[in-house]
């Protein structure tokens, strides 16, 4: 081959490395811009996202607001707030546990997020509500945390002492009547709960009574001993030296919450984001 076979030879191998340079100079500009670009707007509506979602999440009850008991096709958004209370309603937190899927509507597609929920004095015994993707290789995350109280559902009545009682005890003693059957005890608990130790008097309209003393007790299985008919009246005496109890209705079978009646646990709800 001669010098000037050569020559071109060389020249055809400088120009195709040159174009590969220019190339990849070229891709990787547009890569560069792109990304920025991408990050830009995360960085101006990232931080909005976060925190409409997390106000939607803990101050409304969702749409419609008895979402936890309807079909996945007729739920409008997601809110945990319970109806009547600013505390979280445990149902909805459950049905969205159930079905995590139902968050994917509040957040754009290519943004990943974790609900998870947790007491406020035991960080680590953190659960998981609802997620989507990782955060793994995420140029930005945003987190932020409420503190929320939750609403399990017990029904409860403060004991005082200014309901009429058979009895007539001294002003330490507190009353209060509940009409039962057999199918009420069936389906529903019934607990005694105080702050301290107290005694009570179960009674029933035949001059029947059970008595004892407890901090925390169920009560069904005195109350059917005192039903003699289809809709038996019982009265609740409790005697106490703080007058802080309760009796409560538990249909749901959560008695592991019923301190919660007289000591609400402080939980965080917190909120991560990424894109």
């Amino acid at each position: 081959m001669n010098d000037k076979g050569q020559i071109i030879i060389t020249e055809i191998l400088f120009y195709i490395l040159l174009s590969v340079i220019i190339l990849s100079v070229i891709i990787y500009a547009t890569e560069t811009i792109n990304d920025y670009q991408v990050t830009g707007i995360n960085n101006r509506q990232l931080n909005k996202l976060l925190e409409d979602n997390l106000l939607t999440l803990t101050k409304t009850s969702g749409k419609p607001e008895n979402w936890e008991k309807i079909n996945t096709n007729k739920i409008e958004t997601i809110g945990l707030k319970q109806t009547k209370t600013d505390m979280l309603d445990y149902d909805k937190i459950m049905r969205l546990k159930d079905s995590p899927q139902l968050l994917e509507n509040h957040f754009p597609d290519g943004v990943s997020y974790v609900l998870m929920l947790y007491p406020k004095n035991n960080p680590n015994k953190r659960e998981v509500i609802a997620q989507r993707g990782t955060f793994n290789n995420r140029k930005q995350i945003r987190a932020k945390n409420r503190t929320v109280i939750i609403d399990y559902k017990l029904k409860s009545t403060f004991l005082k002492n200014n309901e009429s009682c058979p009895y007539e005890h001294d002003d330490k003693w507190s009353c209060i009547t509940i009409n039962v059957n057999e199918n009420t005890l069936s389906n529903t608990k019934y607990y005694l709960l105080s702050d301290s130790n107290i005694e009570y008097i179960l009674s029933n309209t035949y001059s029947d009574n059970i008595t004892g003393q407890t901090q925390k007790t169920c009560i069904n299985s005195q109350i059917m001993q005192l039903i003699k008919n289809d809709n038996q009246t019982i009265h609740v005496h409790t005697k106490s030296d703080t007058n802080n109890t309760y009796l409560v209705r538990d249909a749901n079978n959560r008695e592991r919450f019923i301190e919660s009646v007289i000591k609400p646990e402080i939980y965080v709800l917190k909120l991560i984001i990424a894109v």
